[in-house]
């Protein structure tokens, strides 16, 4: 894994529902937008709900060069080795591989070509995606709540983790199987992954129970969890529909409620960028 140049993470935790995607999508814009990094999103996830979203995104910000289906996904990439067919751009600084249902036959590809050697299907995918790291700053990968190959094909790819923290006792357990995992993982394949942090997300500010478990999570996690909180917020909801949108209202200002989203993201990307250089200087 040697001469890297992109800084590749792995969003993660092992329930769905928690705001992966949306963390990923979110990190994913406001890094290439605001940032102004060469920023690239792996799509992982069968379902590709990332995919659907960073797709109206781009129409949101007039590409309307993109197909109403994509031609060439991950799946084909992964089949034919090409990997260059299937990024697509989203906006300036903003590409994308995408993901659909046909991407669920990969686990039985995998098994097929490497019947008997796990690290051999997680080095598959990095030969695939290892190029792309001299091109790109930063690379976020989307992944199911699942223990799969999907979940350890990114493992073995990136170098960081973004856990997400839904406070819910049930992403509480989630979140500490998904770490729990990465630790035996890396011990396994003797590959570098570490824990950039740990976001708390959609917390109820007035719901005892998110208070408990974010207290809880705390004492658990110390400096790992993020200051940044994201609450629940209705505006997060509509970009699963419309796209990310980033209107300027009449005073040439940032819309209120696409400014209020955007600026929490902001903030956990700036945290985790103290996090990943924080990583580097104990290395």
């Amino acid at each position: 894994m040697a001469n890297k140049k992109a800084e590749t993470y792995v969003v993660g935790n092992f329930k769905g529902g928690v705001g992966k995607s949306t963390t990923v999508q979110m990190l994913s814009f406001e890094s290439a937008f605001r940032k102004h990094r060469k920023t690239l999103v792996i799509d992982l996830d069968p379902q590709g709900n990332t995919s659907d979203v960073l797709s109206l995104t781009a129409e949101n910000f007039g590409n309307m060069d993109l197909p109403d289906e994509f031609d060439s996904t991950i799946w084909e990439a992964v089949r034919t080795g090409d990997i260059a067919g299937s990024i697509y751009n989203i906006l300036p600084n903003l590409d994308l591989i995408p993901a659909n249902i046909s991407f669920s036959d990969f686990p039985d590809y995998m098994i097929e070509k490497y019947p008997s050697d796990k690290l051999s299907q997680f080095q598959y995918m990095e030969r695939l995606i290892e190029p792309l790291k001299q091109i790109y700053d930063v690379i976020y990968i989307d992944v199911p709540p699942t223990i799969s190959t999907y979940s350890n094909a990114a493992m073995y790819v990136a170098e960081y983790v973004i856990v997400i923290l839904q406070t819910q006792v049930k992403s509480l357990k989630g979140a500490q199987n998904y770490i729990d995992y990465m630790n035996f993982f890396v011990e396994q394949y003797d590959t570098d992954l570490e824990v950039v942090g740990i976001v708390p997300f959609m917390m109820q500010k007035r719901d005892s129970v998110d208070q408990e478990i974010y207290e809880t999570a705390k004492d658990i996690y110390g400096d790992h969890l993020l200051k940044t909180v994201v609450l629940n917020q209705s505006r997060l909801k509509r970009y699963d529909g419309s796209g990310i949108t980033y209107d300027i209202n009449k005073n040439g200002k940032v819309e209120q409620w696409d400014n209020r989203a955007h600026e929490v993201f902001m903030q956990i990307l700036d945290e985790i960028d103290e996090h990943r250089i924080l990583l580097s200087e104990v290395e």
